[in-house]
């Protein structure tokens, strides 16, 4: 299912997607990426802008976004973030986007939000 606010779009994988995606990880990628928790009711959202729309908002859209879109998932009902302490822009998007942190896990800090 593809949605958007006009902004952000959130679509389904396509060919060619993974080509891309993959082109694009650059060092910031490889330093903040790390394992979702994995809970049964919950979605752990993992994200990544490109090196050239950094501080633009979109991190924090596009979350926004796709806790919108598992509203109408009935499997969910928390989102969830692991983010590394020192990322403060990650830091900032939970902030924004309303997450509580509810601990550390393997390091990271653990937020979480209800979808419903």
């Amino acid at each position: 299912m593809d949605v958007t606010d006009s902004v952000i779009n959130l679509r389904s994988p396509r060919d060619g997607d993974a080509s891309l995606i993959v082109t694009a990880r650059d060092e910031e990628f490889r330093r903040w990426l790390g394992p979702g928790p994995g809970t049964a009711n919950e979605a752990n959202l993992g994200y990544f802008v490109f090196a050239e729309h950094p501080r633009k908002g979109y991190a924090a859209r596009s979350v926004e976004l796709f806790v919108h879109l598992l509203r109408g998932d009935k499997r969910y009902t928390t989102a969830s973030l692991l983010i590394d302490p020192e990322n403060g822009p990650s830091l900032a998007v939970a902030r924004r986007c309303e997450f509580v942190l509810v601990g550390e896990l393997n390091g990271q800090f653990y937020f979480t939000r209800s979808v419903s």
